[in-house]
């Protein structure tokens, strides 16, 4: 089984994220930062809550699995959303991983709800 460490503990404690397969990776899909908080990637300093949150919501805009585009809830036109891929580790002779290990699915409800708490100024999670 393989796990991705991120801050504050691994994706198989209770309550974290499990990474999104990689044969769930389309476009539309709502998926969550599994990383650090991080300001990596944020140009605008009037960006609201300049920070890409470990648990931001965002959508997969580019499904290609060797750069997966996501369209990061409040950092639209930050390269955060427009540049910064996402990819699965490679296994035996090249191919994409079982999962990507930065991003988890997670449900419509769920993404609303965290959409809900950035747009407050909030953590997406708790």
């Amino acid at each position: 089984m393989m796990q991705y460490m991120v801050v504050g503990g691994d994706t198989d404690d209770v309550g974290e994220d499990e990474a999104i397969a990689t044969t769930r990776v389309r476009q539309g899909v709502p998926v969550a930062y599994r990383g650090p908080d991080t300001d990596r990637d944020i140009l605008n300093p009037q960006t609201q809550l300049p920070m890409l949150f470990h648990g931001h919501p965002g959508r997969i805009t580019s499904p290609t699995v060797q750069h997966i585009l996501v369209d990061w809830v409040g950092l639209e036109d930050e390269p955060a959303s427009f540049a910064v891929g996402y990819f699965p580790h490679t296994i035996d002779g090249g191919w994409a991983g079982p999962v990507v290990p930065a991003l988890a699915e997670i449900s419509e409800d769920e993404y609303f709800l965290r959409k809900q708490r950035i747009d407050k100024g909030e953590r997406p999670v708790p």
